[in-house]
């Protein structure tokens, strides 16, 4: 039985990171049969993702298939935080084992691991290179959803860089890109992932409560925490209690001048 779950947990993760779903944190596995293999895995828990892609790294795999699973770890390891060890697997892949648009992906996931090890500069270097790995012949991008992706890193590190007018546009561009590649597939099953457009919205009120703009940092948060059970829904709502971004008080009227008493 064990074996059977392992296979699928392979199958899953090595379909899903060819396709088009890019998200970071994104819990790849599916949900199977109750009956056949006890209840789904928890979608909000990266620690138990970490576990089983070990286990599954353990095993002998095909060259291709194991360097896409280690991205994929990177990925959960990022989602805890453990961002030392995400950018160890990830300098582990073999990239001339994977297709332009995957190492346009292993781009984008080692550019976000820079960023939070303090190096954003290299970071938007990687994002640089991905972008062209993803033009085609013609000049159109090969993956418009993980180009999306790819902005949005980008305006994490420019966060970090403190620019924050390029922060900001990418982050925007990002969200606008994923609902228009969403919309564009004119499949009902398709939808923008939450859990990225909450990351986009939470980071959008960093820039602006960076910019000391805390009317507009704190609507973005609550933009980030109409997601509730996302990673970053969660730290808007904490962010939303934070004194930087609180309501601030309305003004007191100004105080009518007192009639002058002086005599001509």
């Amino acid at each position: 039985m064990l074996g059977i779950f392992f296979l699928l947990v392979w199958v899953t993760v090595i379909a899903a990171l060819t396709s088009h779903e890019r998200n970071r944190s994104a819990l790849l596995l599916t949900e199977h049969n109750d009956d056949e293999l006890g209840p789904s895995l928890p979608s909000d828990d990266p620690a138990l993702l970490i576990r089983y892609y070990h286990v599954a790294l353990a095993r002998n795999l095909p060259v291709r298939e194991e360097q896409l699973l280690r991205i994929n770890l990177a990925c959960a390891l990022n989602a805890v935080s453990d961002h030392r060890q995400a950018l160890e697997e990830l300098d582990r892949v073999q990239l001339q084992q994977l297709s332009p648009t995957e190492v346009a992906l292993w781009l984008n996931n080692r550019a976000y691991t820079l960023v939070f090890l303090g190096n954003p500069h290299d970071a938007v270097g990687h994002l640089d290179d991905a972008v062209e790995l993803l033009l085609g012949d013609d000049g159109a991008c090969r993956d418009p959803l993980l180009s999306a992706c790819i902005s949005g890193t980008r305006g994490i590190a420019e966060l970090h860089r403190q620019s924050y007018q390029a922060a900001e546009a990418a982050l925007l561009s990002a969200l606008r890109s994923e609902e228009e590649s969403v919309s564009l597939q004119f499949d009902p099953e398709w939808q923008v992932d939450p859990g990225r457009t909450a990351e986009r919205w939470f980071w959008l009120g960093e820039v602006a409560k960076a910019e000391h703009k805390p009317t507009e940092a704190r609507r973005r948060y609550e933009r980030a925490a109409a997601y509730p059970h996302t990673p970053f829904g969660r730290r808007a709502k904490q962010a939303l209690g934070e004194a930087a971004v609180a309501t601030p008080d309305p003004e007191p009227p100004p105080v009518p001048a007192a009639p002058s008493t002086s005599s001509a």
